[in-house]
Parts: structure tokens; C-alpha cells; sequence
């Protein structure tokens, strides 16, 4: 099982921490000689619809990533994989509806659903929204998409699916439940538990 360090922009900068010049670009040096992918949240996008492009983009030159940006619409999706991403996130609380998904689909191939969850899926569309994961991921794998990320209070639920859909995997998770979800057959974790992935931090 991989694990995938989560790192989270906001406001030109990375949340929880201020990074001096150069310091990040250090931090990046550090997790791509230990880690093969990096997650980005940009928050700006997530909750704005402002993505910082260009700030991903310098992060996505050093190490491939999975970007999410805070798609809404289809064409979304190339800002996302022009910004260098090696895979676009696309999350459930901010698409339109699940026809945006498919288009955003025949734009890229590159694309990974994120299931946000508060109480249930959230999601705007009724086809989204409130549904059982293993329902949403029949839809999802219909589409085209093989590969889904989800909270950890999904973690077991979307194991079960995978178990019987045969997808990739992703839970966001703290290293201390790494061996958890390896038992439930979770195919990477994505954690923000950087300082103990990062080696010298």
C-alpha cells in the first residue's frame, strides 16, 4: 500500500505552516525521493472557485500529483491537467452534477472522484448526493473512472465496493491507521502527516 503526502493551498500559501522562499520547494525535493505521488487540495478552489494554477503548477514541475481544484463544470478539468497534474480530483461538493463528470471524462481520462462526506455523500445533484458510495461508485465506474478517494468514515464502506467493483482506492488517513487500511484492502492512503513521511523535517 502507497502512501500519498496531502499538502493544502490557500492564499499563496500552504495551510497549517508558512513556508520561507525556497523552503517548499526543500519540502518537495524531500517527498518526491521518498513518495512517488503528492495530493493538493487548493482550498481557494475548493471553496472560491479561484484556483491558484499557478502554484500548482510549480508544485506539479517537481513531483506528479493529484490536483484538486474545484471542479464544477467539465472544462474545469483542463485548467487541472494543463496546470501539470498527473491526475485531476474531482470532488462530489463541488460538481455540478454527475453529466459534468462524464464530460469531464471524454476531456480527460486523468480524473479521480473524491467522495465528500458530512452525514452522508454531499453532492448537488440527487445522483450525487445522500446515495449509498457502492451505488455511486456502479455510476462513477459506468463513466469510466477506475479510481475513487474517500474520508476515512467511508473507508470501510468503500472497501466493501471496491471488494465488489474491483476500483482503486484512496483513503485519507492518518498514519497511525495505515496496517487498518491495508487490511481493508485500501490501495494508498493520503495523509498530512507529512513531518514523519518527510524524513529530516
Amino acid at each position: 500500500m502507497k502512501t500519498v503526502p496531502h499538502l493544502r493551498l490557500r492564499s499563496k500559501t500552504l495551510l497549517r505552516r508558512a513556508y520561507a522562499p525556497g523552503e517548499l520547494d526543500d519540502l518537495l525535493e524531500r517527498l518526491s525521493s521518498k513518495h512517488e505521488m503528492l495530493y493538493v487540495s487548493d482550498e481557494d478552489g475548493i471553496e472560491r472557485n479561484k484556483p491558484q494554477l499557478d502554484l500548482a503548477r510549480g508544485i506539479c514541475d517537481e513531483i506528479p500529483t493529484m490536483y484538486e481544484a474545484g471542479v464544477r463544470f467539465a472544462p474545469n478539468v483542463i485548467d487541472v491537467i494543463i496546470a501539470g497534474a498527473e491526475k485531476a480530483v474531482i470532488g462530489t461538493a463541488t460538481l455540478a452534477d454527475l453529466e459534468e463528470l462524464r464530460g469531464a471524462f471524454k476531456l480527460s481520462e486523468n480524473i479521480i472522484l473524491k467522495a465528500d462526506y458530512r452525514d452522508g455523500i454531499l453532492g448537488s445533484d440527487p445522483l450525487i448526493g445522500g446515495r449509498a458510495f457502492l451505488d455511486l461508485s456502479r455510476d462513477v465506474l459506468d463513466i469510466g473512472i477506475g479510481e475513487m478517494v474517500v474520508p476515512r468514515e467511508l473507508a470501510q464502506e468503500a472497501a466493501r465496493a471496491k471488494k465488489e467493483l474491483g476500483f482503486t482506492l484512496g483513503v485519507f488517513a492518518p498514519l497511525a491507521e495505515e496496517s487498518r487500511m491495508a487490511d481493508l484492502g485500501v490501495d494508498y492512503v493520503v495523509t498530512e502527516d507529512i513531518g514523519r513521511m518527510g524524513g529530516d523535517e
